[in-house]
């Protein structure tokens, strides 16, 4: 029976290795924390971190490895570069290493069935010679070597594997049998989850996602930005927030952390989540609660509204419809350089005279 060893039941260990700093909030603890929004969180090292950083995973009992799952994104934060050790205390070393350009990666043993795993997962297998230290591991590590112009982050962490043959049997049964009474529960919960889930796709009922949300206005999003600390705001928040600090002579920051922004750390936009917020809205296009929100596609776009409720009307002489070098007569119609050149100087639409010392140039912003 496959186990997971970060699972929050077996109050393992994990570390920073040497001088590395975890970002408040985005402790290294994260990974295996029994709250779940920690979990979901992650991890970040602190801005001025640079890599190659490595973090150290203490297994409470023997365990043999089959399967290490990594996600490398947090927010706007990747690592795309990553090495594994394991072993025993005094004996670890490096099965197995990969660069990669996806969000999730796998590194595995020769035995591990990969159909479970999609492809937005990248693969590694672990070395030839890695049986030895993936067999009763006391700890295993991970390392960054490379990020994509980010900080090192990471997103998720599972070990999967057995517990080791070298266990005692009764903790054997004890580890086995909290591990199956830990999922019980979890998987009722999914089975409600999914029938709800089902209700609600069956009867077209409106729900609005978290997701789609402002963290700051709480409104719909039309063009969503991730932030470099992971929350999702819309571009015009983030113009709003980045004006609001050049009045006030502070450098643009991160409104949740106050940290500056950089080429490096940026808010950056969201494509995927943007695609949803759009697809959800023209599902619903003919709710209420979807008829007042600004929409960038779609019918009744609002855009498209918009221009047609604020398209100007056309500006041109009254006598010749000539639309450039215009001028305001007293009476306030408009005339071209070359119709009042003519010795005519009454108005063509009202017949009212006027003298030359009238007129007024005719600007456009006016």
């Amino acid at each position: 029976m496959l186990i997971n060893a970060c699972d929050p039941i077996f109050n393992a260990n994990i570390q920073l290795d040497g001088s590395c700093i975890s970002r408040e909030d985005y402790s290294v603890e994260n990974l295996i924390s029994p709250d779940a929004g920690l979990r979901k969180r992650g991890f970040l090292c602190e801005t001025f971190i640079r890599p190659p950083v490595s973090l150290t995973f203490s297994f409470p009992f023997a365990f043999d490895i089959k399967y290490v799952v990594i996600g490398t994104r947090v927010g706007g934060q990747k690592s795309s570069g990553f090495q594994i050790w394991a072993g025993r205390s005094n004996n670890t070393q490096k099965i197995c290493s990969m660069i990669t350009n996806k969000e999730m990666i796998v590194f595995h043993d020769n035995n591990t069935d990969l159909s479970i795993f999609g492809n937005n997962y990248d693969k590694c297998c672990f070395n030839i010679s890695a049986s030895r230290n993936i067999r009763s591991a006391e700890k295993l590590s991970v390392g960054i070597f490379k990020t994509e112009n980010s900080i090192p982050a990471i997103g998720k962490l599972e070990i999967w594997g057995k517990v080791s043959c070298s266990v005692p049997k009764e903790m054997y049964q004890s580890i086995t049998r909290s591990w199956e009474e830990s999922k019980i529960p979890k998987q009722i919960q999914k089975q409600i989850n999914n029938t709800q889930l089902a209700t609600e796709k069956d009867s077209d009922t409106f729900i609005m996602c978290d997701d789609f949300l402002d963290s700051i206005t709480y409104e719909v999003m039309t063009c969503p930005m991730v932030l470099p600390c992971g929350k999702y705001v819309d571009s015009s928040t983030i113009e709003k927030c980045i004006e609001h600090d050049t009045m006030y002579g502070r450098t643009p920051c991160d409104p949740f952390t106050g940290i500056p922004f950089t080429d490096k750390l940026k808010p950056m936009p969201v494509p995927e989540l943007k695609g949803r917020i759009d697809s959800f809205l023209i599902k619903h296009a003919d709710d209420d609660n979807v008829k007042c929100i600004p929409r960038a596609v779609g019918k009744r776009s609002f855009s498209f509204y918009t221009e047609r409720q604020t398209k100007k009307s056309k500006v041109q002489c009254s006598t010749c419809n000539e639309n450039c070098n215009l001028y305001y007569l007293p009476c306030k119609h408009l005339q071209c350089r070359n119709c009042l050149n003519t010795e005519n100087i009454k108005c063509n639409v009202c017949h009212s005279n006027f003298n030359r010392s009238q007129i007024e140039k005719y600007h456009e912003n006016r």
